[in-house]
């Protein structure tokens, strides 16, 4: 009967500590490709629907982000200003990746419905993005129309988003779970 684990008698290493730092690095790890899975589909679909509504470039939609730190001096900002725009882009993306991710094992609906989760999430993100998180940026205010622009939008943030963000949230906790 072995009471301590022979790898800690040679390593000094506790086992149980080990196994929590591969399941948070494993967490850390589903998170993070998560997020970036769902920040690109993301860029790419908002590029789409600037260039499709108003004819906008990739680098116009990013500088625009950029405007949430640098206010209206983003707009006249090159290609660095984008950049900056596109890693603030993916910062949003992973934080509400992040969120889901950590309040998931806490909600049972989250697991037992994945999709009306993630359409649920989807449009928890549209509100929260522009009815707080923009409003309180630097990004100049302009006024809210109810538009099919809107019903494009809340569609890209369900579809792109937050369904993506429930399933691979909904995969990575199932696998773990085996």
């Amino acid at each position: 009967m072995e009471f301590v684990d022979s790898d800690f008698i040679r390593t000094g290493a506790n086992p149980i500590i080990i196994n929590m730092n591969q399941k948070l690095l494993s967490l850390f790890n589903s998170i993070l490709t998560a997020g970036l899975i769902v920040g690109t589909f993301d860029a790419i679909a908002a590029s789409a629907y600037s260039y499709g509504f108003a004819g906008a470039t990739p680098d116009k939609v990013f500088r625009y982000v950029a405007s949430g730190v640098f206010g209206t001096d983003a707009f006249t900002g090159g290609l660095s200003i984008a950049a900056w725009g596109l890693l603030f882009h993916f910062i949003v993306a992973t934080g509400w990746t992040t969120l889901f991710y950590l309040v998931y094992p806490k909600v049972n609906f989250f697991s037992s419905f994945k999709y009306i989760s993630g359409i649920s999430y989807g449009i928890f993100i549209w509100v929260m993005m522009y009815k707080v998180v923009v409003p309180l940026s630097n990004v100049p205010p302009v006024p809210f129309h109810f538009t099919i622009r809107t019903v494009v939008m809340i569609l890209i943030h369900v579809f792109i988003i937050g369904i993506p963000i429930s399933y691979l949230a909904n995969r990575y906790y199932t696998s773990e779970s085996k």
